[in-house]
């Protein structure tokens, strides 16, 4: 199999070449050239030699390089566009692919997306862009492909597949009996297609069940009864919040960002609803892409904030700052009087209890002593338990107290590893940790924005986590690709505007 290629500078009969009709300085010469640099050989060799030619890898990399950077994800705009659009003619050196193979090549090469990638990042890099000291994370939820009617709960989920085997076996009478034959040619065709569609629906909302069944033995039992799982696509979990829906089925989206150049240095699609084990899976990931730098600060918001994080900055060292969910949204006043917790009616938490760590105790906001009672553990984690001694006649016991509270007395857990927390809830009343919390708002959010309503990144188009994962990645290639040709525009216009005052120093006549 050979491969089906063009030169963008072969001039034609009347001595013109597709370089003529694009600027210099155009983007899509700026992203040519960057694939031009990219080492394509898994690309090359993940073709047969055997079989039809097939178009040139790197002008079908180009291509949706471009598209991306442009916004278009649509295989069939891209096509028209390939025909119509003169830069786009440039990149796919005017050979005109159909959507269908581009629709192929995509599919075909999502697994090779991750190692373009961590190669841009790594030209960035060599090219002295930025020394990529502070990196900022953050999430979004991307709707999936698959709508949010195709989720079903288990007693939806029953009386559906209820539903469909009724109509299987109104099917299967209406076949058995010699009526049909009197049908013409075409409605039995239908009724049998009919009937084949409806079995294969039946194995899947069968295999649906079971998926359900599994996750439901993976989350808490107060969940359990409204989990849901999508028929279409059940990699996509029901999430809030998506696209200003109350609930759709989305993946969750991480990016982690240099705060200098709003480049995306590392990135990733969970089925996590939340963020609180993804620290440390970002990190490695950086460091993976951009090498280990023992000086380099990471940032990120409160969703982030997790024992085991904390532990794992700990351990390895890193130097991270991650907003504490104890102070968000928390009065000013570091402490309130019981008067003014009782005028807001609220339940008393865990913050508003303090730690006395010379004698190993709490005081609650009246005063009253918590002491350690015995060693415990929540959520398979060790800890230590403290309990009041007397908690009668308090102000505020019915909002201190739960409901199940059968010993009338209030009781803390406190895990052997909360002093990171603690560590951490220090290091944020500093002044470098409040700006850099502040760095992280300017920074990596607008990047996040950038995705998903100036190159409409708002859904993805294709179906599975596998799949998602190589199409976000395509994402970012395309948020990094734009970012580059921005610095290199200023880049030429510093270079532009120091020749000019050089000009005019040289020209310049003094009176």
């Amino acid at each position: 199999m050979g491969f089906i290629s063009a030169d963008r500078r072969q001039k034609d009969l009347i001595g013109y070449s597709l370089e003529d009709f694009i600027p210099k300085d155009a983007k899509c010469r700026f992203i040519v050239d960057i694939v031009s640099q990219l080492n394509l050989k898994k690309l090359y060799n993940h073709y047969s030699p055997q079989g039809a030619d097939a178009y040139d890898p790197s002008i079908m990399l180009s291509t949706w390089f471009y598209g991306y950077t442009e916004g278009v994800t649509s295989t069939r705009k891209l096509e028209k566009l390939c025909k119509r659009d003169m830069h786009f003619i440039y990149v796919s050196a005017n050979l005109r692919p159909d959507h269908c193979s581009f629709s192929r090549f995509r599919k075909d090469h999502l697994h090779l997306f991750p190692y373009y990638f961590e190669q841009i990042i790594r030209i960035a890099r060599q090219r002295g862009y930025s020394d990529f000291k502070v990196i900022a994370t953050d999430s979004s939820r991307i709707h999936a492909r698959s709508s949010v009617k195709k989720s079903k709960d288990s007693d939806k989920l029953a009386r559906y597949l209820t539903a469909v085997r009724k109509d299987i076996q109104e099917y299967i009478e209406l076949c058995e009996l010699d009526e049909l034959d009197d049908e013409p040619a075409d409605d039995q065709k239908e009724i049998k297609k009919n009937l084949q569609r409806l079995r294969k629906l039946e194995k899947t909302l069968i295999k649906r069940q079971h998926q359900l069944d599994e996750r439901k033995k993976q989350i808490k039992k107060e969940y359990r009864d409204k989990h849901q799982i999508n028929i279409t696509e059940p990699d996509a979990y029901l999430m809030n919040h998506v696209n200003g829906k109350q609930s759709a089925p989305a993946y969750n989206a991480q990016v982690s960002v240099d705060t200098k150049t709003q480049l995306i240095v590392a990135q990733d699609v969970v089925q996590d609803r939340n963020d609180r084990k993804q620290f440390s899976i970002q990190h490695q990931a950086v460091e993976k892409n951009i090498g280990k730098d023992t000086e380099r600060k990471h940032i990120n918001d409160s969703g982030y904030h997790s024992l085991e994080q904390l532990e794992y900055i700990e351990e390895n060292q890193v130097n991270a700052t991650i907003a504490d969910p104890t102070l968000v949204n928390k009065p000013k006043t570091s402490t309130q009087s019981p008067e003014e917790i009782q005028k807001q009616a609220r339940r008393l938490k865990k913050s508003d209890f303090s730690y006395h760590a010379d004698g190993d105790y709490f005081t609650c906001p009246v005063g009253e002593k918590l002491t350690f009672t015995r060693y415990n553990t929540q959520k398979n984690r060790p800890g230590r338990q403290y309990r009041a001694s007397n908690c009668n006649g308090c102000k505020l016991k019915s909002q201190c107290l739960a409901s199940y509270n059968k010993s009338g007395l209030r009781s803390i857990f406190r895990d052997e590893k909360e002093h990171l927390s603690e560590k951490m809830r220090q290091k944020l009343q500093t002044e470098d940790a409040k700006q850099k919390l502040k760095l992280r708002s300017i920074t990596v959010e607008p990047v996040i924005g950038n995705l998903k309503s100036n190159l409409g990144f708002r859904r993805f188009h294709l179906m599975g986590l596998l799949n998602v994962k190589g199409e976000f990645t395509l994402m970012c290639i395309a948020h990094n690709l734009n970012k580059l040709y921005g610095l290199l525009l200023c880049f030429y216009f510093l270079i532009f505007f120091k020749i000019y005052q050089d000009d005019l120093d040289k020209n310049r006549i003094f009176i």
